[in-house]
């Protein structure tokens, strides 16, 4: 046995339900930091003219005389100062890249919907609400137990008009796990399918974006026709962004459930460390894989894992398509090409399939030698399909030892 313990940052989404009086306090507030945020670049580009460079304390020694007390908490007021100096600092290593970059531009109302108070500000009470600086005590819906410190709270409101509080927490788990790994999986990730894993378990692709499509076009070509600043276009934008909001809702509900497949089924989980931006450079590709969502995939998987106490691990994705999963010679093959046949060893299966076996493989070898005793594999593993929208227990689950 050993323990395994690691700090991590993990995030909780509330839903908020303000009375008018308290909407209309969000708002100004939100209005406000939207304001200060657009003083802060007008004020860099007025010193730039000038010759020189402003630095942080002069800001901040600004703050006070640029917003409004009434409205506006003044830890929320640093925050975005902090943001304003982070996205300079992303612009610079950009920049320090070789890639092409613009000035921060100024916020329109309708791209700054969200207000921060980090540390302090707020307060959780027992009344199922949370108590703000200058807002008031605002209802909200704990749906499941916050675990950890909270270190901040994000206020956002939602373009449809539904208001969150994204609570994060910093956690410290120390979970004991053994060190015999008996129940190991490789994980392929793809566009066809989404999952195949080296169990032989097939998770068919849900194609959400897919799906919605018709409905996305429709609404963008009635907005695109409306008066624009007209209420019309309000109207409309509110139907677009109420279609997204679905997607997304219906994206994470599909990654959710698979994730905590794999989680609760195996105690070592091996994925590819894929370098998603550029594969989102092929043209052809890029809406499946947005769609996809395998880095956030990845992440639920992670943090999941790090809550069980299981190990999770990425390994380089270098021919594991082209390598033969039986004897381990490289046989090219291009996209369109779906199926492995090995012409030296006769090997005959899926090209996902391989995949995942290598994958696990790889996984198991850069394990310490202490851990990489496991159960053989099945000579002809059961292939199973999950679809989109069925639930992921239809698996048949191994239980643990």
């Amino acid at each position: 046995m050993y323990t395994k313990t690691k700090d991590m940052m993990m995030s909780y989404k509330f839903r908020l339900y303000p009375t008018k009086t308290q909407e209309l306090r969000l708002t100004d507030a939100i209005d406000s930091c939207r304001i200060l945020y657009n003083d802060f670049i007008f004020e860099s580009h007025l010193a730039y003219k000038e010759g020189y460079k402003i630095n942080f304390d002069e800001l901040q020694r600004m703050i006070p005389y640029m917003i409004p007390k009434d409205k506006v908490y003044s830890k929320a007021a640093q925050m975005v100062l902090w943001q304003f100096y982070n996205n300079l600092k992303i612009l610079s290593s950009l920049s320090k890249k070789g890639k092409r970059i613009g000035k921060l531009r100024f916020k329109p109302k309708s791209r700054y919907n969200s207000i921060n108070y980090n540390q302090s500000g707020f307060k959780l009470l027992q009344d199922n609400t949370i108590k703000f600086s200058k807002i008031g005590k605002i209802k909200c819906v704990f749906h499941r137990k916050i675990e950890g410190k909270i270190k901040e709270i994000h206020v956002k409101k939602e373009i449809a008009g539904a208001w969150h509080a994204i609570v994060v927490c910093e956690n410290e788990y120390k979970k004991s796990c053994s060190l015999l790994r008996k129940k190991i999986i490789g994980l392929d990730v793809g566009i066809s399918n989404y999952c195949y894993d080296s169990d032989g378990h097939v998770i068919a692709h849900p194609q959400i974006l897919r799906n919605s499509e018709e409905k996305l076009k429709r609404s963008q070509r009635k907005m695109s026709k409306k008066v624009k600043g007209s209420s019309n276009i309000w109207k409309e934008k509110l139907r677009l962004s109420k279609i997204h909001q679905k997607i997304k809702f219906q994206r994470n509900d599909f990654l959710h459930k698979v994730s905590r497949y794999y989680v609760d089924n195996y105690d070592t989980i091996f994925v590819e460390e894929l370098k998603i931006q550029n594969m989102m450079k092929n043209h052809h590709l890029s809406k499946s894989i947005s769609d996809s969502s395998w880095n956030s995939f990845f992440q639920k998987l992670e943090y999941k894992a790090v809550k069980a106490g299981i190990l999770f691990a990425k390994v380089k994705p270098h021919g594991t398509s082209q390598s033969c999963s039986n004897c381990g010679i490289m046989v090219k093959k291009t996209l369109a090409i779906r199926t492995h046949h090995c012409q030296y060893c006769g090997l005959l299966l899926d090209r996902d399939y391989n995949a995942s076996l290598n994958i696990k493989q790889r996984g198991i070898d850069s394990l310490p030698m202490g851990y990489r005793e496991v159960t053989p594999l099945e000579s002809s593993p059961l292939t199973i399909s999950m679809y989109a929208h069925s639930h992921v227990n239809s698996l048949n689950k191994e239980s643990y030892d």
